[in-house]
């Protein structure tokens, strides 16, 4: 059984939670809460396991990354008795997939509804983009994953930064290393319709669907 796939639905179901008292628009992305905290570290640290989890196990089946020589200890690594960090993840997937470039439409955004992304063909689908590896293209950390570090460090002083925005970039991280895992899975048609609840995918090309609602992708 692909177990992170129901683990990524659980964070999304509890995105659209916040979203019935914080409407999904730049006007709030700032806002802050103790929900969101709860919700962002929980994100921020599945994205953490998902990329430990896609690395070691593509490097196991024979994928190799580009860079992997750049990695410290990149085979102690794989085999677990060491772990990656995110400075890795940027070595490994930005050189092999180029993330920074990956978007991923986000529907409930107020000024641009997305109900049914699957009723559009794909040169007319247009919405709310989010890029979120996007400082990834210059060698930058993710500024993101740094407030997820502070609030490791300390939760107190830095709850403020557990912004909207950076959950929504969290759960964007997340879901494409979650298509990038079950890459078979997406391509075929095969996932469920809620994983294009909260976002539609923008690094891939449509190519047909498997049911009126599912997707298949080149």
């Amino acid at each position: 059984m692909i177990n992170d796939i129901p683990y990524y639905v659980e964070l999304q179901r509890r995105m659209f939670d916040i979203f019935r008292y914080v409407s999904c628009h730049e006007k709030n992305f700032q806002t802050h809460s103790v929900m969101l905290e709860s919700l962002f570290v929980s994100a921020a640290s599945f994205f953490d396991s998902q990329c430990q989890t896609f690395i070691r196990e593509s490097s196991l089946a024979k994928h190799q990354f580009q860079n992997e020589a750049e990695v410290k200890n990149f085979q102690q690594k794989v085999v677990g008795t060491d772990n990656f960090n995110c400075g890795d993840y940027r070595v490994l997937l930005e050189n092999t997939f180029k993330l920074s470039d990956y978007a991923v439409i986000l529907n409930p955004y107020e000024e641009a509804l997305l109900l049914n992304p699957m009723i559009y063909t794909p040169h007319d689908l247009t919405g709310y983009r989010v890029f979120p590896f996007k400082e990834w293209a210059s060698g930058n950390a993710l500024p993101w994953w740094c407030t997820f570090t502070d609030l490791k460090h300390n939760r107190l002083k830095h709850h403020n930064e557990a912004t909207l925005l950076n959950t929504i970039l969290a759960l964007a991280a997340a879901y494409v290393i979650l298509a990038l895992h079950n890459v078979r899975a997406f391509k075929e048609g095969r996932v469920d319709v809620e994983l294009y609840d909260l976002f539609f995918p923008q690094f891939w090309k449509r190519r047909g669907s498997a049911t009126i609602m599912r997707p298949i992708w080149n």
